[in-house]
């Protein structure tokens, strides 16, 4: 911006060009024009984070009565056993949903950077097969084997649930229930993966990025008569009022700009990025509250936010 901006000055004061500009109402229907873009984006964009977050509330939510029908109408060895299972499940998820998209920005330098100063999320510490091995122990080789971990681990649930109500071991009425707590899970990692399979259609953040690199180049040229006009009040401004066009332009161009950047880096809410929602965070707190529902002490430490980033 600040290169185009005395772009646009030199070009207004050169005498072979002397007093050129763009109109500035070809300019204020390009602002609006991005403007409704922008916010456009920025609102779907949100949508998408909005309903993320959702879908690790109602996780949340039916984990915990995961747990509670678990306890309540199961031996302590068969609830332990389904309670580790799903978390399991859960670990399996975040991997999953933190694997890199072609798409995403994290690949950016700037924010590979960013992440590499600044925070670390936890799936870069540890592998999925180490995860798995310390909850499931043997049989994490059998699911480590499935090209889809996490469905594998939904299966076995149902299997063994299955076997439950076939041995009489608990009533058809919590079978039922604990058949829809398995369905609302898979409910749910469909909702995460078609957020994660399926970027912000890329027709819509293409054009929005084309539009505000029009808007900002024409911007300066629309702007340089603007504060010529106003040297000629006279005055301490006469000598120094053009040149107020390349900071009033370079800080309207950041304005635009960062709408659209903001936007960007928001529309993928599981990609690790510091706008992400803190997925490795929300799946420790529910594996604490489910292990220390069991009766374990040695609990797993809470994910603290780093340089108050939640991951």
């Amino acid at each position: 911006m600040v290169v185009v901006s005395a772009l646009a000055v030199a070009a207004y004061r050169f005498p072979g060009t002397s007093g050129f500009s763009v109109p500035w109402s070809i300019v204020l229907v390009l602002g609006t024009t991005v403007s409704l873009v922008a916010g456009f984006k920025n609102s779907q964009v949100f949508t998408r984070a909005n309903e993320a977050l959702q879908a690790f509330s109602q996780i949340t939510a039916s984990s915990r009565m995961w747990s509670s029908f678990c306890r309540d109408f199961t031996d302590t060895s068969t609830a332990t056993q389904l309670i580790y299972r799903h978390i399991a499940w859960m670990t399996a998820l975040r991997f999953a949903l933190r694997r890199p998209m072609p798409w995403e920005s994290l690949v950016r330098a700037a924010n590979v950077e960013f992440r590499r100063r600044r925070y670390h999320i936890q799936e870069d510490k540890k592998s999925l097969p180490d995860e798995l091995r310390e909850l499931l122990g043997e049989e994490a080789e059998s699911v480590l084997k499935s090209p889809q971990p996490a469905i594998a681990l939904l299966d076995m649930q149902l299997a063994q649930v299955n076997g439950l109500l076939k041995s009489t071991s608990i009533p058809p009425q919590i079978y039922s229930e604990l058949t829809k707590l398995l369905r609302d899970f898979h409910d749910q990692q469909a909702r995460c993966d078609r957020i994660k399979n399926n970027p912000y259609p890329r027709q819509y953040a293409i054009i929005s990025s084309i539009f505000m690199t029009i808007f900002c180049t024409l911007l300066p040229f629309g702007i340089v008569p603007v504060f010529a006009e106003m040297g000629k009040l006279g005055g301490f401004l006469s000598s120094i009022a053009i040149w107020l066009t390349i900071p009033f332009s370079a800080l309207l161009g950041w304005v635009y700009m960062s709408l659209d950047l903001v936007g960007e880096s928001s529309a993928n809410p599981f990609e690790g990025n510091a706008n992400d929602v803190p997925i490795s965070q929300i799946c420790r707190d529910i594996e604490i509250e489910l292990r220390r529902g069991l009766g374990e002490g040695n609990l797993p430490s809470a994910l603290r936010p780093v340089n108050d980033i939640a991951t």
